[in-house]
C-alpha cells in the first residue's frame, strides 16, 4: 500500500474482555466507586473555590480512588503561603507521574516570584522541569535580584533574540538590562530582523524605535521603503545585493510585490537571481514560493514561468503542480512527460499512477488506438489500482463498476497482555476515571506523560485499550501513530451512531457521509477545538452554528453547547444539508465547502467548474482541502463496507463527471453525461 491513510485491514478478535477493563478492576466495591466518583466531583468544585473542609473530612472515604492525588495537588495550590519547597518535593516524589505536578510547580514558582522570594525561586526552578518563556524570564529576574548579573544578562540575551513578543514577565529583566546599558544597538538590530523573518511587522516597528545608530537606522529605513512600496525594487540603485541585509530586504520585497503583481515580481526575480550572490537556500526558497503561488493562482502564464524558474525539475513539489496545470488544460502528453520527471518515490504513489494511466488512455483514444468498448480493467495499471484501499483505488473501482477491495487480513490478540498492561501503570486507572468524568484533555495529559515509559508493543496496545474504553479519538490517533493501518474496526468506529442516524435522516442526507465528515474533522473527539475556533465533533465555527441554529430553529444558547454531541451533530447535519442543496447534490463540492467555505468553492467553480470532477479535486489550491475531500469520499466507502452497505463512493451523476467516464462500463444516461461541467453553484 502506498497511501498510509488507508493501509490494509485487520482487526483483533477481542471478546469477553470488557469486564477486564471496567473500573471494578482496580476498585473491588462498585458501589464504593460510584460514591467516590460523586464525592470527587463535589470536592473538586469546592477546592476550586478554596473551600477545603469537605476535602479533609472525606480523605478516608476517598482512599484508593485513582484521582485522589489530583485533589491533593489542588489542596496544596490553595495553601501555597503555608508550604515549603520540601512540601512540593514530597508531593512530587510520592506521585511522580501525575501531570498535575506541572501545574503545582507553575503555581509555586509564580507564588515565589510574587512574594519576591528570589533565592527560593531559583531553587524551585532548578528542581522543576518548567522551562516555558514566562518562567525563564522570572529565572532571569531572580538571578538579577540575587546579584548574579552575568547569568541574568546571558538569560536576557537568549530571551531577547526571538522574532516574537516575549511574555510580560520579561519586562523587568529587559528594563534592568537596558538601564545598565547591556542592551546594545546591535542586539536591537538583530531582533528587528528576527521579527521581520517571522512576519511580525507590528513588533518590528516597535523595535525599530529603539534603533538610534545611524548606519543601522539607514538599513531599517530602507526596509520600510520597500515594505511600503515594493515596486521600488525595480530601481537598480536602491539596493546593494552583495550586502546580506540588502538581500534580505530584496527577498522580502519580492514576496510583497508578488502579492500585488506576481508577473512583475517573477520577471524581476528571474533577472536578478543569477546576477547576485544569493545563497542556495535563499534561491530555492523563493523559487518554490513563486512557482507554487503562480500555479495555485492559476496564472495564465504559470506554466511558462515555472519552466523558467525550474527548468531542470529540481523541485518535486513544483513538478507536481506543473502536472496539475497540465491536467487543467487536459494536455495529456504533458501530464505523461511531466510525471516522468517526478522522483521515483512520487511516481510509485497511487495519485500519480492514476493520472499516468488516465493520460495514457486519453492519448490512445486521441490516436484511435483505444477500444472504448473494452473494460479498463483489462489494463494492468487500472487492475492494480482498483485493488488499493485509498481514494484513487476506490475511484477506479467505482468508475469501472468492480468490487472495492478492503484488503482484509484478520489477526488475533491475547486478552491477557491487555489486562496486564492496564494494571501495570497507575496512569491507566486515572485515565479511565477522567474518561468517566468526560475530561478528555486530562486523560490525554495522563497518556502523554506515560508514553515515554511504554515499549513499542505497549504503545500499539494502547489503541486497543482506548477502543475498549470507547475513547475512540485516542484509538484513531494511536492507530495512525503506531502504523496500525490494517484494523478498520479500530480506525473507523461508529460512536453515537443513533444520534448521527437521527439527524442525518431528519436532514435527508447520507449517514455515512456525515460520519466520514466527523471522523475527518475531530476523529470523534467531542471536546475538539481548532486554532481557528471550530468546536466539537463536527468542528463548527460559532458564527456558522449561530446562523444555522437560527435558520433551522435548533436550540443553541452559547458556544459551549457545541461540545454537546447532540447539539453539534444537529447543527452539523443541518449545515451539510444546506451545502448539499446549494451545490445541487454534489457531495464533492459540498464536502470542499464544509472545509474551506462555500464562497471559496464558488470561486473555484467559476474558474474551473467546467473540468472533469477528478481534475477539479486534484487542482484544489488548498492542500488541506484537497486531502480532506479525498479522505471523506474514501471514508464513506470504508464505513459502508463495515456496515454491510453497498459501498459506492460516487453518485451516478458524479461518476459521469470523471476523466475516466469515457472508458467506464458503469451505465450512465445521456442526460447525465451532458450535464458535465454544469454544476457550478447558483
Amino acid at each position: 500500500m502506498n497511501n498510509r491513510l488507508f493501509k490494509g485491514i485487520s482487526f483483533f478478535a477481542i471478546t469477553s474482555i470488557a469486564s477486564l477493563f471496567s473500573p471494578s478492576g482496580f476498585t473491588t466495591d462498585i458501589n464504593k466507586l460510584k460514591s467516590q466518583r460523586t464525592l470527587f466531583t463535589t470536592i473538586e468544585k469546592k477546592l476550586k473555590t478554596k473551600k477545603d473542609r469537605l476535602y479533609h473530612k472525606s480523605l478516608k472515604q476517598l482512599k484508593g480512588y485513582p484521582l485522589l492525588p489530583y485533589l491533593h495537588s489542588l489542596n496544596l495550590i490553595n495553601k501555597l503561603n503555608k508550604l515549603s519547597q520540601k512540601d512540593i518535593d514530597s508531593h512530587i516524589t510520592t506521585w511522580p507521574s501525575m501531570p498535575s505536578n506541572k501545574r503545582l510547580q507553575q503555581k509555586w514558582l509564580i507564588f515565589l516570584a510574587k512574594k519576591k522570594r528570589w533565592a527560593d525561586y531559583l531553587t524551585a526552578f532548578e528542581r522543576s522541569n518548567i522551562r516555558s518563556s514566562k518562567y525563564q524570564c522570572l529565572y532571569g529576574v531572580s538571578q538579577y535580584k540575587e546579584g548574579n548579573k552575568k547569568i541574568a544578562w546571558k538569560k536576557a540575551t537568549t530571551l531577547w533574540l526571538v522574532g516574537h513578543s516575549q511574555n510580560k514577565a520579561c519586562n523587568p529583566l529587559f528594563q534592568a538590562w537596558k538601564t545598565e546599558k547591556q542592551l546594545s544597538q546591535q542586539l536591537i538590530f538583530q531582533r528587528f530582523w528576527l521579527t521581520i523573518a517571522k512576519g511580525n511587522i507590528k513588533l518590528a516597528k516597535y523595535i525599530d524605535k529603539s534603533i538610534s545608530d545611524n548606519d543601522l537606522k539607514k538599513q531599517t529605513q530602507l526596509f520600510w521603503r520597500i515594505h511600503n512600496k515594493p515596486q521600488r525594487l525595480t530601481s537598480t540603485k536602491i539596493l546593494n545585493k552583495t550586502q546580506e541585509k540588502h538581500r534580505l530586504i530584496y527577498l522580502y520585497g519580492i514576496k510583497k510585490l508578488a502579492r500585488k503583481n506576481i508577473t512583475q515580481a517573477t520577471n524581476l526575480w528571474l533577472a536578478d537571481r543569477e546576477a547576485y550572490p544569493f545563497s542556495l537556500k535563499e534561491t530555492t526558497k523563493l523559487d518554490k514560493w513563486l512557482a507554487i503561488r503562480l500555479a495555485k493562482n492559476f496564472h495564465d502564464d504559470a506554466s511558462q514561468y515555472i519552466v523558467r524558474i525550474d527548468p531542470s525539475f529540481k523541485y518535486p513539489k513544483v513538478t507536481r503542480w506543473r502536472i496539475r496545470l497540465a491536467l487543467i488544460n487536459r494536455d495529456w502528453s504533458s501530464v505523461l512527460s511531466l510525471s516522468e520527471q517526478l522522483p521515483e518515490k512520487d511516481m510509485e504513489k497511487n495519485r500519480w499512477r492514476y493520472w499516468r494511466a488516465v493520460a495514457i488512455n486519453h492519448i490512445k483514444k486521441q490516436q484511435g488506438k483505444l477500444n472504448t468498448n473494452k473494460s479498463i480493467l483489462t489494463q494492468d495499471i487500472f487492475t492494480d489500482l482498483s485493488q488499493e484501499r485509498d481514494f484513487y483505488g476506490f475511484l477506479v473501482a467505482d468508475i469501472s463498476n468492480t468490487p472495492f477491495n478492503m484488503n482484509s487480513a484478520k489477526d488475533t490478540v491475547d486478552t491477557l497482555p491487555l489486562q496486564k498492561l492496564a494494571s501495570k501503570f497507575d496512569a491507566f486507572e486515572r485515565i479511565q476515571e477522567w474518561l468517566y468524568h468526560q475530561r478528555f484533555y486530562k486523560a490525554q495529559s495522563e497518556l502523554n506523560q506515560l508514553k515515554p515509559f511504554l515499549s513499542s508493543k505497549e504503545r500499539k496496545m494502547v489503541a486497543y485499550l482506548a477502543q475498549q474504553w470507547n475513547w475512540h479519538h485516542q484509538a484513531i490517533l494511536t492507530a495512525a501513530k503506531e502504523s496500525l493501518w490494517n484494523d478498520l474496526q479500530l480506525r473507523f468506529p461508529s460512536p453515537l451512531s443513533n444520534i448521527f442516524a437521527k439527524y442525518s435522516k431528519k436532514q435527508e442526507i447520507d449517514l455515512f457521509w456525515v460520519m466520514s465528515i466527523a471522523r475527518q474533522e475531530s476523529a470523534f473527539n467531542p471536546r475538539a477545538r481548532s486554532h481557528a475556533g471550530a468546536k466539537g465533533l463536527m468542528q463548527l465555527m460559532p458564527a456558522t452554528a449561530k446562523q444555522t441554529a437560527h435558520n433551522y430553529k435548533i436550540k443553541y444558547r452559547k458556544e459551549s453547547d457545541l461540545f454537546r454531541p447532540k447539539v453539534n451533530i444537529a447543527l452539523g447535519t443541518a449545515h451539510l444539508s444546506k451545502l448539499i442543496s446549494k451545490f445541487e447534490t454534489n457531495k464533492v463540492f459540498a464536502t470542499a465547502a464544509y472545509n474551506a467555505g462555500a464562497s471559496r468553492v464558488n470561486s473555484w467553480l467559476k474558474k474551473r467548474g467546467h473540468l472533469p470532477l477528478d481534475i477539479w479535486i486534484e487542482t484544489i489550491p488548498y492542500d488541506e482541502t484537497r486531502q480532506y475531500v479525498q479522505n471523506v469520499l474514501a471514508f464513506q466507502v470504508i464505513y459502508k463496507s463495515l456496515n454491510n452497505q453497498n459501498p459506492k463512493m460516487l453518485s451516478t451523476k458524479e461518476a459521469a463527471m470523471m476523466s475516466l467516464a469515457a472508458f467506464s462500463p458503469r451505465p450512465v444516461t445521456i442526460e447525465e453525461v451532458s450535464r458535465r461541467g454544469t454544476n457550478e453553484a447558483p
